[in-house]
C-alpha cells in the first residue's frame, strides 16, 4: 500500500471513529436528558407521597387521640329493664320531678328497652333530668319528650327512654 491510500485509509478511520464518538455522545446526552426528567418527575412524585404520608400520620394521630378519648368514656350497659327503669326514676326524684305513671313503652326497637314516664313537676328541674339522663353512666336515648305547660313554674308531659340491655 502506497502511503497516500494508508493516509485515506487512517483518515477514514479517524472519521468513523469521530463520528462513532460524536453520536455516542449524542445518544448519551440525550439518554442523560431523559433519565434526569424522569429523575425530576420521581423527585416530585416522591415529595408529593412523603407529604401525603405526613398528612395521613397527623390523621391516624387525630384518630389515635379520639380513640383514646373514647375508651374513657365508658357506658354501662343495664344488666335488666328493672335496673334501667331504677337508674331513669332515680334522677327524676332527685331534681323533684314525679312520676305519675312509669310503664314499659310501645314496641322500642329489638335489643332495645324503652320506658314510658308520665311526669309532672317544675320545668327548670325536669330540664336539668334530661341533662342528668344523658350524663348517666348508662347507655340512655330519649326518644321522645312531650312537654305541656300546667303554670307558670310547672310543666307535666311524656318522655319516652330507651336503652340497651345486657345480652344474656
Amino acid at each position: 500500500m502506497n502511503s497516500s491510500r494508508k493516509d485515506a485509509l487512517f483518515f477514514l478511520l479517524f472519521l468513523l471513529l469521530v463520528g462513532g464518538i460524536v453520536y455516542g455522545e449524542n445518544f448519551y446526552l440525550e439518554e442523560m436528558k431523559t433519565l434526569k426528567g424522569e429523575i425530576r418527575t420521581l423527585r416530585t412524585r416522591s415529595m408529593r407521597l412523603e407529604q401525603q404520608a405526613r398528612e395521613q400520620l397527623k390523621q391516624i394521630d387525630v384518630y389515635k387521640k379520639a380513640i383514646a378519648r373514647l375508651e374513657q368514656y365508658q357506658l354501662g350497659i343495664p344488666e335488666n329493664e328493672v335496673d334501667f327503669y331504677a337508674w331513669v326514676q332515680q334522677e327524676l326524684t332527685k331534681n323533684g320531678v314525679r312520676s305519675n305513671v312509669v310503664k314499659p313503652a310501645n314496641a322500642p326497637p329489638a335489643g332495645r328497652s324503652g320506658v314510658q314516664i308520665d311526669f309532672e313537676g317544675p320545668y327548670y328541674e325536669f330540664v336539668r333530668t334530661l341533662a342528668d339522663w344523658r350524663n348517666l353512666k348508662v347507655a340512655v336515648r330519649v326518644a321522645s319528650v312531650n312537654l305541656n305547660a300546667v303554670d307558670g313554674e310547672n310543666a307535666k308531659g311524656v318522655a319516652i327512654i330507651q336503652s340497651v340491655l345486657k345480652k344474656k
